[in-house]
């Protein structure tokens, strides 16, 4: 009867290590697919971002170009300073989020891992 008592026990300890691991995958699926979400949706508003910066760039330009053929020079050299601190501000936005993104995604990553290892601890021998 202990026998019978120790399989019974040892089935449902694996259902229930079995069910614990569905659980954590579930929840790994589901973190990777709000990251994935996450930098769709960062991706996208930074090119929405860059189109707005490079269309009121366009405009600006235009508006400078029909004001005065004269200043031609210095036109050329306020529109290279403009396109430079566009770029500039481009990359360290894009960096930014990037590297935001990055901690986040490593931050999920350890939570899940420190998870599983707490779950698989509960099941783990005590030493003796």
């Amino acid at each position: 009867m202990a026998e019978e008592s120790r399989a019974g026990f040892s089935e449902q300890f694996k259902e229930l290590v079995t069910q614990n691991e569905k659980r954590m995958k579930a929840i790994q699926d589901q973190i990777a697919n709000q990251w994935e979400v996450q930098r769709k949706a960062i991706a996208d508003l930074i090119e929405q971002q860059w189109k707005a910066q490079q269309k009121a760039f366009a405009d600006l330009l235009e508006r400078e170009q029909e004001r005065s053929v004269k200043i031609t020079d210095q036109w050329e050299a306020q529109r290279k300073a403009i396109a430079d601190q566009v770029e500039q501000q481009w990359n360290a936005q894009r960096k930014a989020i990037t590297d935001l993104v990055e901690r986040q995604w490593n931050a999920q990553k350890k939570a899940i891992e420190d998870a599983q290892n707490a779950i698989g601890g509960m099941f783990r021998r005590k030493p003796e």
